[in-house]
């Protein structure tokens, strides 16, 4: 599974949200914990240009 989090003020341009370690981990072992048949998990560092904010 993958997570993004960005930041963006105009909803057109994305910036990768910088979160501490320990609050990404705790999100991967909910998921993992939670979520039967996902054993990984991977956090989203790109930014993205304009229109193409979802994973293609």
């Amino acid at each position: 599974m993958m997570v993004r989090i960005v930041d963006s003020i105009d909803a057109m341009t994305a910036d990768w949200t910088r979160l501490p370690h320990g609050l990404l981990e705790k999100i991967s072992n909910r998921i993992t914990n939670e979520i039967e048949d996902v054993t990984w998990v991977t956090y989203a560092i790109s930014s993205k240009p304009p229109a193409t904010i979802e994973p293609q």
